[in-house]
């Protein structure tokens, strides 16, 4: 897929508003979200502007809401919102009809202008923002149009893994326009391989106990459980007193591998298209060193996952924009608190079953405070993906946070996309008649919510869901 005319159209009328507010005596405003598309894209509009001459403060916020808006309001200035902003138009059109904006973005918009500035989303031009194109690929795309860079190509991608666009196994669309270029630029290596999380670093069963997407039945999150499966398939955990990695493995090892794999999880009933998907692309950063987080594209995306759950999202940009001394330490350190929470997670979620409740069109979790609003999202996939539920249909799952509110997550898989669920306008129409915020893509969404609002959004998503599958039929 090459961009289409409209969207380049787009890109310059945006560029053009940049060269005539920036330089006014205000520094650029790059506001982008908390996660690892987030945050690489805020890192590519970063290093972009800074490389072109423009001045640039760049922070990134876990929401997008009324009173982020407010504050920002409060400033001079042109603002670029990135992988945010086009579910919050209304805000922005009525808080900030002061300063120009400009919106890049690949979430499902509710408007189609900004009322003084230029957005520029995916699905305005007839691409899946949820599959073909990321946050900061968005970003990149700009970036391209302001100064050359195509090693920033590389950021994109690890954008949109963190996006999980490469979830069926392969790139398409933009992205696969993006892997082009950084391929050309000498920055990454895209091949087919076991798609394990720690391919790079991990002892072998350790990459095992980590992976989650997909997720392996009896083996994601169980350190044992690992360890035993791959002496069953007479496969060392060490050789020559070395850890084995899945680099190690000879030819055969890696075939023996990936057929148990695939067939234990087609045992426990998860399709076989998705079971499959153990096997498909992996990006390889090459300018980055061997056996380092960065080298996987993957493994970079949860380090800056981790940054942002733990609001630490200036270290993330920081790592991406070049660091690897101190900083770079202290956000290793964050990862391997990150992994080992993500499992302490799963594992209260599988003893915790019985509160899973069936709602008919949806599972409904509250997991309340015994899980961060941080890494709700993350479990809800998990728990989907584990199909440790009896049928397939979407699940919502609710965390307390720290402000007094509820954070809601909302995981679909790509089948129930195609049967007619598109979680975002749902999501959207929800929280809408609670008085809270929400949005997202068709297979990914989420909403902020107050307190005691719980039931009356889950009735109305209920209702949503339920009308989206009878309108498909």
């Amino acid at each position: 897929m090459r961009i289409p005319e409209t969207l380049r159209r787009r890109l310059s009328e945006a560029v053009e508003l940049l060269d005539t507010t920036a330089g006014r005596g205000y520094p650029v405003q790059v506001v982008s979200h908390n996660d690892a598309d987030g945050i690489t894209a805020a890192a590519v509009l970063h290093s972009a502007l800074q490389r072109a001459g423009y001045p640039c403060v760049t922070r990134c916020v876990k929401q997008l809401d009324s009173g982020v808006v407010e504050e920002l309001a409060a400033g001079e200035g042109l603002i670029i919102f990135t992988d945010l902003g086009s579910g919050q138009l209304h805000a922005i059109n009525r808080l900030l009809s002061r300063r120009h904006v400009i919106v890049l973005d690949h979430h499902q918009p509710v408007e189609e202008e900004v009322s003084k500035g230029c957005h520029v989303n995916a699905h305005l031009h007839g691409i899946d923002g949820a599959r073909e194109v990321s946050g900061a690929g968005m970003a990149y795309l700009f970036a391209r149009e302001v100064c050359e860079c195509p090693h920033l190509s590389a950021l994109a991608i690890v954008g949109a893994v963190g996006d999980l666009q490469d979830s069926q196994g392969v790139f398409s669309g933009i992205n696969r326009e993006i892997i082009e270029e950084g391929e050309a630029a000498g920055v990454l290596r895209v091949e087919k391989d076991l798609r394990l999380f720690g391919r790079q670093t991990r002892p072998l069963y350790k990459a095992l106990e980590y992976t989650t997407d997909p997720f392996l039945p009896g083996l994601s999150g169980d350190e044992r459980s690992c360890i035993d499966f791959l002496r069953e398939l007479d496969i060392p955990v060490k050789r020559d007193e070395r850890y084995v990695m899945l680099a190690d493995l000879t030819p055969e090892e890696r075939q023996r591998l990936t057929t148990a794999l695939i067939l234990r999880m087609m045992e426990n009933r998860i399709p076989p298209q998705v079971a499959e998907s153990i096997v498909g692309e992996v990006v390889t950063l090459i300018q980055e060193e061997k056996r380092t987080p960065l080298r996987d594209a993957k493994e970079f995306a949860t380090l800056m996952n981790a940054c942002g759950k733990y609001e630490h999202t200036g270290m993330g940009v920081a790592v991406c924009l070049g660091d690897r001394g101190e900083i770079y330490r202290r956000s290793l350190g964050m990862l391997r608190n990150h992994r080992e929470y993500l499992s302490r997670c799963f594992a209260w979620v599988t003893s915790n079953l019985d509160r899973v409740r069936d709602e008919g069109v949806v599972y409904a979790l509250h997991a309340g405070e015994d899980i961060s609003d941080a890494v709700i999202g993350t479990v809800a996939g998990m728990l989907l993906s584990s199909r440790a539920l009896p049928e397939l249909k979407p699940v919502l799952a609710f965390a307390c946070t720290d402000d007094g509110a509820v954070k809601v997550s909302a995981r679909a898989t790509k089948e129930l996309v195609e049967s007619g669920i598109n979680l975002g306008k749902a999501i959207l129409a929800a929280a809408e008649r609670v008085g809270g915020e929400g949005g997202g893509h068709d297979i990914a969404a989420g909403a902020k919510i107050q307190r005691g609002t719980e039931e009356e959004f889950l009735r109305a998503m209920v209702s949503e869901l339920g009308r989206q599958w009878d309108a498909k039929g």
